[in-house]
């Protein structure tokens, strides 16, 4: 049975808790965060950060839960007027970059999973990561050619985004040029449609 993040008196464990605690994990990564961090961070007592919302576990387990709520709640119109050409594939991509740029803590979250963080979630892929990705990579197979592999797309694409939201890239200057530069953003939004055409089947 998938692990359930705590619930609290009167509803979710508070908004503002969950900004806080992302905000470290993303920083930080799961191991290096404590439920004394969480509670120093959030002004709270350290013991209703452990009794309440479940120590950092639990937080945890609401972060990753409230971010793959809102990221699918915001792809959902797009995802529900998509058109299987070019055009809606790029709609598409803009869509999960724009989500990308705007909560870059989820991002961040993922880079440190992939890189061995919070190994004691067995199967937070399946329960969170796998939701977002197999609603992307429906809609993306009725676009792309079909020499074309849209499991694989799908993936190239977001894990472009999140590296790219997170760390810019090096030009062959050797200068790292970063999302915060519109002309770069520009860029990269471009080379994104470009691609996208290229495996879009019309």
């Amino acid at each position: 049975m998938a692990e359930q993040p705590p619930k609290v008196a009167g509803g979710q464990i508070p908004e503002d808790v969950l900004v806080v605690a992302a905000r470290l994990f993303s920083e930080l990564g799961y191991d290096q965060v404590t439920t004394e961090f969480i509670a120093n961070a959030c002004g709270v007592d350290t013991t209703m950060v452990r009794d309440a919302y479940g120590g950092k576990r639990g937080i945890y387990l609401a972060v990753i839960e409230w971010l793959t709520r809102e990221r699918m709640e915001f792809l959902a119109p797009v995802v529900a007027t998509f058109t299987p050409d070019a055009d809606g594939l790029i709609r598409l991509i803009d869509r999960i970059l724009d989500w990308a740029l705007e909560h870059r803590d989820l991002q961040s979250i993922w880079i440190h999973r992939w890189m061995s963080d919070a190994i004691d979630f067995p199967d937070l892929e399946m329960q969170y990561g796998r939701p977002p990705v197999a609603m992307l990579t429906e809609k993306v197979a009725e676009a792309i050619d079909d020499a074309k592999d849209p499991e694989l797309f799908t993936w190239q694409t977001t894990w472009t985004i999140s590296g790219f939201v997170r760390g810019g890239y090096v030009g062959a200057d050797g200068t790292r040029r970063h999302v915060d530069d519109p002309k770069v953003l520009d860029r990269f939004r471009r080379y994104l449609h470009q691609t996208a055409r290229c495996a879009a089947a019309r």
